[in-house]
């Protein structure tokens, strides 16, 4: 019973938040020394209220699972899909995705005037992730294993 409650409820998280997709657009620069990183992404989004959060929630996406070149977070945090590891660890990525996203938020801004989501449109963001420390958590809670000994 659990587990169909839970498999739900991860179907559910699934598809609300499909109602977001982005676009990695190119880096403007890298805080090496404070393990941040700052690009630009086009979001797009159906919804202009939950655009804000869209574009967070991509930034920290493309973070983990693309990877942003030209940056010391060139490779993506996991090499598994974003799927596999949701099915493996539910509880954190709803946590992540509902609520804690702005822990590793430190700015964004909109580049471009909303545009709603449709074949070619997309609103362009600026957007800064602090990679080292969502690294950190994802090793503390043990979702990315940690490098070296």
């Amino acid at each position: 019973m659990n587990k169909q409650l839970l498999l739900g409820l991860l179907v559910l998280l699934a598809s609300g938040t499909k109602t977001q997709s982005y676009n990695y657009l190119f880096a403007g620069n890298a805080s090496e020394a404070k393990g941040e990183v700052t690009f630009n992404i086009y979001v797009f989004c159906d919804s202009k209220k939950a655009l804000n959060q869209a574009a967070c929630l991509s930034g920290i996406q493309c973070v983990m699972f693309d990877g942003i070149p030209g940056t010391k977070f060139e490779k993506p945090l996991f090499s598994e899909g974003e799927t596999t590891l949701m099915n493996r660890n539910p509880s954190y990525f709803e946590g992540l995705y509902n609520q804690r996203y702005v822990d590793f938020i430190k700015d964004y801004s909109m580049l471009s005037k909303y545009k709603k989501s449709e074949v070619k449109n997309a609103t362009l963001f600026q957007i800064t992730i602090k990679a080292f420390d969502l690294r950190k958590d994802l090793e503390k809670n043990n979702i990315k294993k940690k490098l070296g000994i």
